[in-house]
């Protein structure tokens, strides 16, 4: 029921706890005053609000929090705000302001945080406001960047982090309606953002001066959606495992402890059940890049090879055995079916199920691209030049495959 708690909070508009944890649904963040302002007087006042829901804050405190911004997300604004001890027991807190308004649905986004907070698996959840949330900051990680990938030590290590995430981790039974491993969201997911795309207005739909243009020179949405149906009937196999998978594994959303090396997830906004081999292709695809520049070219010279991909996999195989009993009995939280299969043999149908992920990730991200042109205009990042570039791929990889 947890997320229709938020639905409830907003329409009686009073501060209401709701997975543990305070929202206060009346309570906003201009994103763009904040980003110019000295003070960043909303960013801390709301932060306070949270943190001291239950009680006032220490006089001065608000006057030596220093903010800092954030780089590296796209969908939404971050910022740090550190000064806390030794009043509390962490220094630093990370204030995230959504973006991507209409693309994810925050109430289910924002529950499942929780949950994967209370597990251990994403940064601790200390509340939610209007536009955005409060999150615990990660001290002595910093992220990824897209050259990290081709280290094959961190790519392994990550495997065995995703591993981890795919069966190590329960949805609650307050989300399994949205959350269901009869029901993998990736086509559910497809097909509504398909729809959208097509619906944005060719005039006016798009923010920024000459996507309307761009858009009808460069995208036949059309001709997407007969790939789609054809990569859904003819190249994704009919039966593919499944798990809770984070959806959106690009090097901004993985961090490395400066130390020990260990990694973190991080932003499981596009989280949730989901085929596991698309989890995979999604992280082979990001080698390429593209959201860290604003031109938004990935280079596919980058994509791993066929060794690189099996040494990622047989890491994550061999973990995720490890977690559901050597591949014989179900795994502990049922994700998966009991299976004897040796553990070759797994690595390679798994090796398989990623090669037709891949294209249909490439759908995915381009239809999703789309929508965020029309959505947040193409100045800060070049989400049509994005779209086609993902498009594009797809139609290469396809040409290379003889399909």
């Amino acid at each position: 029921m947890a997320p229709r708690e938020f639905i409830k909070a907003r329409e009686s508009k009073e501060v209401t706890l709701v997975d543990g944890r305070p929202y206060y649904p009346q309570l906003f963040v201009t994103k763009e005053e904040d980003a110019k302002s000295h003070d960043h007087a909303s960013l801390i006042s709301t932060a306070l609000a949270i943190i001291f829901h239950d009680s006032e804050p220490p006089t001065n405190l608000a006057a030596n929090l220093k903010v800092k911004i954030v780089t590296g997300g796209i969908t939404n604004s971050l910022y740090c705000i550190s000064g806390f001890k030794p009043i509390q027991n962490y220094d630093s807190i990370l204030i995230r302001v959504f973006g991507a308004e209409g693309m994810i649905d925050r109430d289910v986004e924002t529950s499942t945080f929780a949950s994967l907070a209370e597990a251990d698996i994403a940064p601790p959840y200390f509340g939610r406001f209007g536009n955005g949330r409060l999150e615990g900051w990660l001290d002595n990680f910093s992220q990824l960047v897209l050259m990290d990938l081709q280290i094959k030590a961190t790519t392994e290590a990550i495997a065995i982090r995703l591993a981890r995430l795919h069966f190590g981790f329960r949805v609650p039974d307050t989300l399994t309606e949205w959350h269901n491993d009869a029901a993998p969201g990736l086509w559910t997911q497809l097909y509504a953002w398909m729809e959208q795309a097509k619906g944005i207005d060719s005039k006016l739909g798009y923010m920024s001066k000459g996507d309307a243009e761009r858009s009808e020179r460069l995208l036949n949405l059309d001709n997407i959606e007969k790939e789609l149906n054809w990569v859904k009937e003819s190249i994704v196999p009919a039966i593919a495992q499944v798990a809770f998978c984070h959806n959106d594994l690009l090097p901004a959303n993985i961090m490395k402890h400066g130390e020990t090396g260990e990694i973190k997830l991080i932003d499981f906004e596009y989280g949730g059940v989901n085929f596991i081999g698309f989890d995979i292709a999604n992280f082979f695809n990001e080698f390429a890049g593209g959201p860290e520049k604003k031109s938004g070219e990935p280079d596919y010279s980058l994509f791993p090879d066929e060794a690189r991909q099996k040494f990622f996999i047989t890491a994550y195989v061999r973990e995720s055995r490890s977690l559901h009993g050597g591949g014989d009995d179900d795994d502990p939280n049922g994700h998966l079916k009991t299976t004897t299969t040796t553990e070759e043999e797994e690595i390679e149908t798994l090796c398989k199920d990623v090669d037709a992920f891949v294209l249909v990730n490439h759908l995915y991200w381009g239809l999703w691209a789309v929508n965020q042109a029309a959505a947040e205009g193409t100045e800060d990042f070049d989400f049509l030049a994005f779209a086609w570039h993902r498009f594009n791929r797809f139609f290469e990889i396809k040409e290379e495959c003889g399909f």
